[in-house]
């Protein structure tokens, strides 16, 4: 799934020297998912620059998340700190202090592994010390549904009315779904472990999370991890939630298992992490009863947001149904299989 569109090609000297001013040189540049990064030498010192488009987002959602990252590094998290925001041909560039360590997942793509046990391990522990640095965080807003958002408020209502009340909200959802016989799949996928979680969402408690805890947001010094980078998708929510996800992005192979291959998890490092997780911060009974079901349904909103990006700002036909079929529905029908319900006993056994 290339990216080509004109958003994403490599930010260029004369770009990065409109937006931070006519000394800038570059040093490095790299071409990621859904932006572009460069690592920029101005007078003040290295600083990376991040270009996206805005995504149907209010400035105040990025402010938001800028002032968690700063937050944390006040408070002994080693969050790369944010410089600033700045607008220029309809753009976004974030400015951002270049992370601490070494990027040892350069090239790592979602739903890579981890590649030792100690990074499991520090992972998990430093994810615990993020969500208990966070507690104080004054704005504990969940982000508005415009842009990527990782929360997992729609198991309050069923899955077919979550997907309407979503959509509602989101019109390029609602023109992609037009037509479409949609609701028996999902209901399908969803209704179990929405009815599980619904009666346990309000014992969950809520921290700021990261919201995208993988392997290449993460710098390590030795098997210690030293930065922490993109909070694009930072929200208000069950501090769960980033448990499960980071459980999700590192632990299960996705593209592996999407083109059939069943065996494409790690059950090992996903208890491991837990597990790292746990020792720092133990976790509440309704978050272990709750955590299985959580990892199920952790790429539901999460993937109808993907869907409004493909279709609402790339206009991309092939990426909205990626989004759709394989993401939202996809990989809930997995967990619905003979492998994927046994992994989710597995998991259910580690966390009870």
């Amino acid at each position: 799934m290339g990216i080509a569109d004109r958003y994403w090609e490599p930010i260029t000297r004369a770009e990065a020297r409109v937006v931070l001013g006519p000394e800038t040189e570059l040093v490095a540049r790299h071409r990621r998912w859904l932006f572009a990064v460069a690592r920029c030498r101005t007078p003040a010192g290295d600083v990376y620059l991040k270009r996206q488009p805005p995504m149907g987002r209010a400035r105040s959602q990025i402010e938001w998340q800028h002032r968690l990252a700063n937050h944390l590094a006040d408070r002994g998290v080693p969050a790369t700190r944010a410089l600033g925001l700045i607008e220029s041909e309809r753009l976004w560039y974030e400015v951002h202090e270049p992370a601490a360590g070494e990027d040892v997942y350069d090239g790592a793509d979602s739903w890579d592994p981890f590649v030792s046990d100690a990074h499991v391990a520090a992972a998990g522990r430093m994810l615990a010390r993020l969500h208990a640095a966070g507690a104080d965080f004054p704005d504990r807003t969940p982000q508005p549904q415009a842009g990527f958002v990782v929360q997992i408020g729609a198991v309050a209502d069923d899955p077919v009315a979550a997907v309407e009340r979503l959509a509602a909200q989101r019109p390029a959802v609602a023109d992609h779904l037009a037509g479409r016989d949609w609701q028996g799949v999902v209901a399908a996928a969803y209704a179990e472990p929405f009815a599980r979680l619904r009666p346990l969402l309000g014992a969950l408690p809520l921290r700021p999370l990261h919201g995208d805890w993988q392997t290449n947001n993460l710098f390590f010094a030795g098997d210690d991890v030293a930065g922490i980078i993109d909070f694009h998708q930072a929200d208000y929510a069950p501090r769960v939630l980033d448990l499960a996800v980071s459980v999700e992005r590192n632990c299960f192979f996705w593209n592996r298992i999407s083109a059939g291959d069943d065996t494409a998890f790690d059950l090992r490092h996903a208890r491991l992490l837990v597990a790292s997780y746990a020792a720092e911060t133990p976790l509440e009974p309704a978050e272990r009863e709750a955590f299985a079901d959580v990892l199920a349904v952790c790429q539901f909103e999460y993937g109808i947001s993907f869907l409004d990006y493909y279709w609402g700002v790339e206009g991309d036909r092939e990426k909205a149904d990626w989004a759709w079929d394989t993401f939202v529905l996809g990989h809930a029908e997995w967990w619905r299989s003979p492998a994927g319900r046994a992994a989710a006993a597995a998991i259910r056994a580690f966390t009870s």
